[in-house]
């Protein structure tokens, strides 16, 4: 698996992939072409000066070798070919690869610095350079008309002269090298874009890691504080009644036995996670499939628990269930934990359904605008509210309090609520106990549309929902 900063290079493909991966080799290559395209129209020089000619060759090696350092000094290297190819205009006005070194030292330049310093420098020194024509005449009378100004000085039987051909030449390449530097600054915005979904795939992958951790030590917490709860209640009270009724206590140690191949078989589900990662929901889900699995256990463990579920069914989302069931099943483990003299608990599960688009239709007729619908409590989003309570007794004030743990139970539960756009408070009760209300938004099931047609027929509830 490569890193992140070479996945941008893997994916690229073919031989512009393999350029990318090996820029040294690509600065060659442009070197060469310059080197060639050079040496291709020094022929005309030649033509035109003779001998004298020669001396160009030297700024051309001089100008080849800079380019290869475009990269590294992009800024020396664009002053010293600005330089070298004012001198070879004034040596020799007309020579044929004018200003292409000056083209790819501006494409470096605005490469590493950006569009407007690099375009700025690179324009300013195209026109320094071709300050060098002002010598252009004396050139003329030394040599004669270039061979250039015959091959390219007529069009359309119009014959152009050698000033107005100088001054296309060098408006001509001033546009060449800003273009080239405007070109540059697009490759640099492209691989500027390219590092930025780097790091953000970076970044998420760190987060999901971290989330991913969390999750799994949110799961650990809930499924080992449960049953050592349920264990440790099950235990003192085989204490209990060993004497007494050896019977009873047989039946407990075999309770007992059972939640913990329970809670052996929810870890084993949970570190699912960490080696089946296609099979991430089954890992997720619960061993007690039912609530009513779940309270069974906690009465067994000595809770002296009552349960109300009204409305219609949970949707059936596996992890909208897993939510609902972890908090429940803290909030009850919490109660076993620290709960004192508690004669009774209570868990109530309200689902609450959305307020249809008839009731809202009606409620506008009525003048009650969208905003005050939410705000009075008449229309809204599907809840379901879960509150657990009970009658337990709180220690007195001033007393040692004993500790009630490391507070990742209630950080669970409000993470896990967070999910579904909901809150939770945890805290004690208006007269005695402890209670916990979780508000939850449910997701949409997949056939909610065909469930308010006209004629749907809703569904009876089941014993375990009414």
């Amino acid at each position: 698996m490569p890193g992140w900063d070479e996945l941008g290079l893997v994916r690229r493909r073919g031989l512009r992939g393999w350029f990318r991966r090996h820029p040294g080799w690509m600065n060659a290559v442009v070197v060469t072409c310059y080197l060639l395209w050079s040496l291709w129209t020094f022929p005309a020089a030649y033509a035109d000066m003779g001998p004298d000619a020669l001396p160009q060759l030297f700024g051309y090696v001089v100008i080849a070798a800079a380019l290869c350092f475009r990269h590294w000094r992009p800024f020396a290297v664009l002053l010293v070919v600005a330089l070298f190819e004012a001198a070879l205009l004034l040596f020799n006005p007309w020579q044929g690869s004018q200003m292409l070194g000056l083209c790819l030292a501006a494409y470096a330049m605005a490469f590493h610095h950006g569009l407007r310093l690099g375009l700025l420098v690179s324009v300013a020194s195209c026109l320094f350079s071709y300050t060098a024509l002002l010598r252009a005449e004396s050139w003329s009378d030394q040599y004669g008309p270039s061979i250039w100004l015959g091959v390219y000085g007529q069009q359309d039987q119009t014959f152009m002269g050698e000033r107005e051909m100088l001054w296309l030449m060098m408006v001509t390449m001033v546009f060449l090298v800003g273009i080239s530097a405007g070109i540059g600054a697009a490759v640099r915005r492209g691989r500027e874009h390219e590092r930025e979904i780097l790091d953000w795939a970076r970044r998420s992958r760190q987060l999901a890691q971290v989330g991913e951790r969390n999750r799994i030590a949110r799961e650990m917490h809930d499924v080992v504080a449960h049953s050592l709860s349920v264990m440790i209640s099950l235990a003192d009270g085989a204490r209990v009644v060993v004497r007494r009724d050896p019977e009873r206590a047989a039946e407990v140690l075999e309770e007992l036995s059972g939640t913990g191949r329970t809670a052996l078989a929810d870890m084993r589900r949970v570190i699912g996670v960490l080696q089946k990662g296609d099979d991430v929901t089954e890992a997720r889900r619960p061993v007690h499939e039912s609530l009513q699995d779940l309270y069974e256990g906690f009465r067994q463990a000595g809770l002296p628990l009552e349960a109300a579920h009204t409305g219609p069914p949970l949707p059936e989302d596996p992890a909208f269930g897993l939510t609902v069931h972890r908090i429940i099943q803290e909030s009850l483990t919490n109660v076993l934990r620290y709960g004192r003299q508690v004669t009774r608990v209570t868990v109530t599960v309200e689902h609450q359904p959305a307020t249809s688009a008839r009731e809202r239709d009606a409620l506008q007729q009525q003048g009650f605008s969208t905003k005050e619908q939410q705000a009075l409590g008449l229309a809204g989003p599907a809840q379901v509210v879960l509150t657990i309570t009970d009658d337990g007794v709180l220690p007195a004030e001033g007393t040692r309090r004993e500790s009630v743990g490391s507070q990742l139970g209630i950080q669970g539960m409000q993470e896990r609520a967070g999910f579904y756009n909901g809150s939770v408070y945890a805290g004690p009760g208006k007269h005695r106990g402890w209670t916990v209300r979780a508000v939850l938004e449910p997701p949409e099931p997949a056939g909610a549309a065909r469930a308010s047609a006209p004629h749907a027929v809703q569904a009876p509830l089941t014993a375990e929902e009414t």
